[in-house]
């Protein structure tokens, strides 16, 4: 499995992860498969075309669990195939989506309190009722976040 990252995202990717100011995450691999789970969850994609554009992740990071969690998401949406460019495509757009959102959620709008947010986030996201108020939440802000 040869997936891969947008280099456009570097810099939401270095402050995600530990070295970075309020980063936390131990690997960008880490912060890809959190950025697939809320991607994925959120509907969030940002579409990128690999090549000089995108950086591959060599494929011995990935665990049995990360394989299992990428392959149910193809299942999910493609059905009974044999995962190709276009699968992995959508898990990497949904990555780049996720991983946006989260440079968003825990450090461009959260500072020193990432680490709170980020917990919040995974309480948000326990349960199917949890995560349709955090969407319903979420779609509020960004709809009146003028007005705040």
């Amino acid at each position: 499995m040869r997936l891969s990252r947008s280099l456009a995202q570097q810099y939401e990717y270095d402050e995600l992860h530990r070295d970075g100011e309020f980063g936390f995450f131990n690997t960008f691999k880490d912060i890809f498969m959190a950025g697939l789970m809320i991607g994925k969850d959120t509907g969030k994609i940002i579409p990128f075309k690999r090549g000089k554009n995108a950086e591959s992740f060599n494929e011995s990071v990935f665990s049995n669990d990360d394989e299992l969690l990428i392959n149910s998401i193809i299942y999910e949406e493609f059905g009974e195939v044999e995962p190709g460019k276009e699968e992995f495509q959508r898990i990497e757009n949904y990555a780049a989506g996720g991983v946006s959102h989260l440079y968003e959620l825990l450090i461009k709008n959260s500072g020193s309190n990432a680490i709170d947010r980020y917990i919040e986030l995974l309480y948000d996201f326990k349960d199917e009722e949890s995560l349709e108020n955090y969407r319903n939440r979420s779609l509020t802000e960004t709809a009146f976040k003028d007005q705040f």
